[in-house]
């Protein structure tokens, strides 16, 4: 069975909501702040193994209260297995703050994550194999994301590489990616293209043949861009009350789909359709579909795709 790996970091984040993002200088009064389990490898890991996919976390861990609160998030998803790497570092940390009509703002430690070596990293990928999924993002350091991508490619695999966030160049990895999933402002910084239907083709000139390009664009739905070809998805209207994880549910469910035998596009409607529900709750796992919710979405964008 083809299974989606992903490799990148686990955060326990702390949702705390107000009536709008604080200014520069500002302090508001929120509400009572939420943990949960997050942090873009974790959350995209759920989301694939709810959309039905074999899926494997490898993420960087501390040995402490935060780390252990996340393994036992990650143990009571179905489909997920977890490959916990130690790390000297504290668990990584999200602060997230949640204003009233959605939008959001994170701030997140990298410590543990940026402490995975590429040694690590490799024997933890090692029974990944020809025609599974590799899904990263850009939480860990350049030179072992590098390293994995050569790894997924040498052994026959398939990558999808989430752009966010940009913390250093991605064009070096673009050679080695099938699927690029990057929102309106990572697609500006990658191609230079502010209108999102031209960066959506740049970026899907610059996978080369056959690979494909997907520019994120929230509440207008997603951009997906193949060998000069470019289809919009639209997003179902909903009353989004926080934003957060949205994009991470978007990544997981289109890689788990795929991972599935689903055809890219009408994969990524159900993930559209997918990240629009979870806009709808609050908090990052907490608001995810449930594999019933995706199963149907799957359903439904099959026979609308």
């Amino acid at each position: 069975m083809t299974r989606v790996f992903v490799l990148g970091n686990a955060t326990l984040d702390c949702v705390q909501r107000a009536p709008r993002l604080p200014r520069p200088g500002e302090t508001l009064l929120g509400e009572v702040p939420r943990r949960c389990a997050g942090g873009k490898g974790l959350n995209q890991a759920v989301a694939s193994a709810r959309a039905g996919a074999e899926t494997v976390l490898v993420a960087p861990l501390g040995s402490d209260p935060e780390g252990a609160a996340l393994r036992a998030a990650a143990a009571g998803e179905t489909g997920l297995t977890a490959r916990w790497i130690a790390s000297a570092e504290p668990t990584d940390y999200s602060a997230i703050w949640v204003a009233a009509d959605g939008e959001n703002a994170i701030l997140s430690s990298a410590a543990a994550a940026l402490s995975l070596g590429e040694g690590d990293a490799l024997a933890a990928l090692d029974d990944f194999a020809g025609g599974d999924v590799l899904v990263m993002q850009g939480n860990l350091g350049r030179d072992v994301t590098a390293a994995a991508a050569r790894f997924a490619r040498a052994r026959g695999g398939r990558m999808l590489l989430n752009t966010a966030p940009i913390a250093w160049d991605m064009a070096q990895l673009l050679d080695a990616v099938d699927i690029v999933v990057a929102n309106e402002g990572e697609s500006l910084a990658l191609t230079g293209e502010a209108d999102p239907s031209r960066a959506a083709l740049a970026l899907g000139g610059a996978l080369g043949a056959g690979r494909t390009a997907v520019v994120t664009r929230g509440a207008a739905g997603a951009l997906l861009a193949r060998d000069g070809d470019l289809a919009t998805i639209a997003a179902p209207a909903v009353h989004a009350v926080d934003t957060a994880g949205a994009g991470d549910v978007l990544a997981g469910v289109l890689a788990g789909l795929i991972a599935r035998g689903e055809p890219v596009e009408r994969a990524l409607v159900a993930a559209v359709g997918a990240a629009s529900i979870a806009v709808t709750r609050h908090g990052t796992v907490p608001s995810f579909p449930s594999r019933r919710e995706i199963a149907g979405l799957a359903v439904g964008g099959a026979g609308g795709g």
